[in-house]
């Protein structure tokens, strides 16, 4: 039991020496990674059109009428994901487990959609 409150006052001491920068980005850091990720791919397609980022090789070529809106349903998805993950870490913040269900289940919901949108201007002969 001594060890156990000697590892705990040890982790308190680390975390009162760590700068706040370090500290926030020790919490945050993953958070902040994946929505960086999540906002480039969403202005590759709403900005350059660039469809063919997010969809495997194997599947061919979007049909030239198809690129805008599928870039644009896309884009939107995309975003609304990154929506998702900004108030995935807020709820985090009071309960861990709301979060993580909250993210599950927005990853559902892409999942779902981008097979929706897939289905709607993708090839229909892919897989």
């Amino acid at each position: 039991m001594n060890s156990l409150n000697s590892s705990f006052f040890q982790l308190v001491l680390m975390t009162k020496n760590q700068s706040a920068v370090t500290a926030f980005f020790a919490q945050h850091g993953i958070q902040i990674v994946l929505g960086v990720m999540i906002i480039y791919y969403a202005v590759k397609l709403l900005v350059f059109k660039d469809v063919d980022a997010i969809r495997p090789k194997e599947w061919g070529k979007l049909k030239e009428e198809n690129i805008e809106p599928y870039s644009k349903e896309m884009g939107i998805l995309v975003l609304c994901f990154a929506a998702c993950v900004l108030a995935m870490e807020i709820v985090s913040q009071y309960d861990g487990l709301m979060g993580l269900l909250f993210i599950c289940l927005s990853i559902g919901v892409v999942f779902y959609r981008f097979k929706k949108i897939e289905e709607k201007y993708g090839n229909k002969n892919h897989g």
